[in-house]
């Protein structure tokens, strides 16, 4: 356990909490949300525009280059737009969306349907040749967080391949529906799928609405045939690097993702989803700790400043990072991933968010204490915001890592969070506000800014007994 005397950690860091400025995260929010930038598409010359900014925000704060030239370290993908048919025996399926593979353009998988629950380690069928059904997510049964992690479909799609299967269905339950409507998943295919071009994905994978998920589990034994079609290409997006050494080589990491949607609704009046809150906040917010670090007379470890690309399309530019990484893994001390904060309202309370796996709490709670800030339990944990984002990568190569996130802080911060969820989130909608409460991004920063500023001196966050990445 962290022991601290009272407001040692304020009276350390007051330098670097007293340089965050709000007016400078509201800037650059507003600049990475503009239409100008076309929504930060992962590899389109507008995310390119946004590496550009960023780097030269990093330089000009003393950052030095840590990526493979200069600031950049480029993530090579493939991005496929792929259509299908699934047809049970002699009947096309309704409804479905066919994501590809980045492998052969034109295809027939063919194999009876096997149900295989959610697709965890012992719960598999005989699956040699078959085409297995598998639920969205993870069982209830199972705590929030490790049911988060035991949702991950790459987690699932590599068991299956190792048990036999040939291709995989994803059956739409009435939880996910409510957490992510069928019409939010269809927009998420506008672009196609990428993936990181040296981890494709080992089978093709077909999603299902609710409805079609609930007749196709009844039928497992079925004969089904997958046609698939699909056009790939090959294409590179940057992660932005910017390091403030220290005294040690052992390293703190802030990331945040820099990308977003694209043009998410061609055609439509406002065809931009422009990603202010998801996630231009986070890339601001890291850019003005950066700042308070820089701030410091002494920093008794070095902290690493990451802008990740291809988040959107399923963390790719961090599990590119940690299987590339330019500082070397046993340096990394922990990860703060900074992602969709929301600057409506006085920030009062953090969420551990992966912090509570790991004695990275210890650090949280002392950061916390001396600002006055509550811990409380995650309010909304069927949303699994931590196998959600890029902090997950860094755990599964053993970095402690968390997400903080500020909480409802009441109802007005619950009514601030449904609203943004159900009316901007991942829509066009998500804008720059001049109504925003830049004060209270900069209130997150500094909760941030501290835990840093005991992870430079503090003891190196080591996994609890209990936890899954130990």
């Amino acid at each position: 356990m962290l022991v601290l005397v009272a407001g040692a950690l304020l009276d350390r860091g007051r330098p670097a909490l007293d340089a965050v400025r709000p007016e400078s995260i509201s800037a650059t929010v507003r600049f990475l949300s503009d239409d100008l930038l076309e929504g930060r598409g992962t590899g389109t010359r507008a995310h390119a525009i946004a590496e550009k900014y960023v780097a030269t925000r990093m330089q000009a704060l003393g950052l030095r280059p840590a990526g493979e030239a200069g600031y950049l370290q480029q993530v090579k993908l493939c991005e496929t737009r792929a259509q299908g048919q699934l047809i049970v025996d002699g009947a096309e399926v309704k409804d479905v969306l066919v994501a590809g593979d980045c492998g052969t353009l034109d295809r027939t998988v063919e194999g009876e349907l096997a149900f295989a629950g959610y697709g965890q380690a012992g719960e598999l069928p005989g699956l040699r040749g078959k085409i297995a059904m598998v639920l969205a997510g993870a069982p209830a049964s199972l705590p929030w967080t490790q049911r988060a992690l035991a949702s991950s479909n790459e987690d699932k799609l590599k068991r299956l391949r190792a048990a036999g299967a040939v291709a995989e269905v994803v059956l739409t339950t009435p939880e996910l529906e409510a957490r992510r409507p069928w019409a939010l998943l269809q927009r998420n295919f506008v672009n196609g799928q990428a993936y990181d071009a040296d981890d494709l994905p080992p089978l093709p994978v077909v999603y299902l609405d609710l409805g079609e998920s609930d007749r196709l589990r009844q039928r497992p034994g079925s004969r089904a045939r997958l046609h698939l079609t699909q056009t790939s290409r090959s294409f590179e997006s940057g992660n932005v690097i910017g390091l403030l050494p220290g005294d040690s080589q052992e390293t703190i990491v802030y990331s945040a993702h820099l990308d977003h949607l694209g043009i998410c609704a061609p055609g439509a009046r406002d065809p931009i989803c422009n990603g202010a809150i998801d996630n231009a906040t986070g890339i601001a917010e890291v850019l003005e700790i950066a700042r308070g670090f820089a701030a410091l007379p002494k920093r008794e470890r070095s902290v690493l400043f990451i802008a990740v690309t291809g988040e959107e399309r399923g963390l790719l530019g961090s599990a590119w990072f940690v299987r590339h990484p330019t500082v070397p893994r046993e340096r990394m001390i922990a990860n703060l991933n900074l992602d969709q904060l929301l600057p409506a309202y006085p920030v009062g309370e953090l969420v551990l968010r992966g912090a509570e796996l790991s004695t990275l709490e210890d650090h949280v709670r002392a950061a916390a204490a001396e600002l006055e800030l509550l811990i409380v339990p995650d309010p909304v944990p069927e949303q699994n915001f931590f196998a959600r984002s890029d902090q997950l990568n860094f755990a599964r190569i053993g970095v402690p890592s968390a997400c903080l996130w500020q909480g409802f802080s009441g109802p007005r911060g619950e009514a601030a969070f449904k609203d943004f969820r159900s009316n901007r989130y991942h829509q066009p909608g998500d804008e720059w506000l001049p109504a925003y409460d830049w004060e209270a991004a900069a209130q997150m920063a500094r909760a941030e800014l501290l835990v840093g500023i005991s992870l430079l001196s503090g003891p190196r966050p080591r996994w609890k007994p209990k936890s899954p990445f130990r």
